[in-house]
């Protein structure tokens, strides 16, 4: 893994834009095909005809020319519309190590929308707890960017989840279909959140969905008694872990386990990602999936 693309260092530097552009270049170091799939680099307001697509739309003078079909597609048509939804509730501030759950997804959401934005798709920031605390609508631009980008720098964790809820509204609210994003613990109800998770679906939206979990969350590896402490109720238990470390570790891979197989059987793509994880591996799984979108 390159070092400049280690969670340590890049927590330790400022600018938002620059830990995208860092992560994003790291990335794409060496890849050939462009990640926008899908689109004629030749025709930029037209796109190749797919079966279903009307007949009425294809372009005959470009077929003329290049005996190949093409549809004409308007300015609106031609970019992707991606809602990166961001978990900003007090459990995503846990950490156990130098970099917290909101941090690591901070990080993701701000490489996605850089990466994005080049691609000239339009990108949409939400940043919820139990109510949406900050909606920015999509768009293409760099001035879009520059704000999704300093939105993430000013941002902190607080407050507690009501992730059902909020994906609910979301989904109301986006008429246009497009790709979801969610950058999230789940710290929720898992049926309730996958079912909010299918109304997307339902939609015909991508859905990509991030499941950060700190380390210790999955390994559970405490040696001394402690308190727990739930960080958005402020609930306090004394354990010892070595009492609670099997059933634990059984309760957190059903947790993990019910998120798979529901998303999943939806067509909801769901990757597990440890705080601990390189950034650019987060960011490899999505080109993969891009490269095979089709709008």
């Amino acid at each position: 893994m390159p070092k400049y693309l280690d969670p340590k260092i890049l927590s330790k530097i400022k600018s938002m834009e620059l830990r995208a552009r860092l992560v994003v270049e790291g990335t794409l170091v060496g890849l050939h095909k462009s990640p926008h799939h899908g689109f004629s680099v030749d025709f930029t307001s037209h796109r190749p005809y797919m079966p279903g697509d009307e007949i009425r739309r294809i372009d005959w003078k470009v077929y003329g020319r290049t005996d190949r079909y093409y549809l004409k597609q308007f300015e609106e048509e031609t970019n992707l519309r991606a809602y990166i939804i961001l978990d900003g509730s007090k459990s995503m501030s846990y950490k156990s190590n130098t970099i917290s759950k909101f941090e690591y997804a901070s990080y993701l959401a701000a490489s996605f929308a850089y990466l994005l934005i080049n691609q000239k798709d339009a990108v949409s920031l939400t940043i919820f707890d139990k109510i949406i605390r900050t909606y920015i609508p999509p768009s293409t631009t760099r001035a879009n960017l520059s704000l999704v980008l300093d939105t993430l720098d000013n941002a902190k964790p607080h407050g507690e989840t009501r992730m059902s809820t909020v994906l609910e509204e979301l989904s109301a609210k986006i008429k246009r279909r497009g790709l979801i994003i969610l950058l999230s613990d789940l710290c929720d109800d898992e049926d309730r959140v996958i079912h909010a998770l299918r109304s997307f679906r339902a939609k015909k939206n991508e859905v990509l969905v991030f499941h950060i979990l700190d380390d210790q969350e999955l390994k559970f590896n405490f040696e001394e008694n402690v308190v727990a402490r739930d960080l958005e109720t402020h609930e306090e238990l004394p354990i010892n872990p070595k009492d609670l470390r099997d059933a634990y570790l059984s309760e957190i891979e059903k947790f993990i386990n019910t998120y798979k197989r529901e998303l999943r059987s939806s067509r909801i793509d769901y990757l597990l990602i440890p705080t601990s994880s390189p950034l650019e591996k987060s960011l490899t799984t999505y080109l993969a999936k891009r490269k095979l979108w089709r709008f």
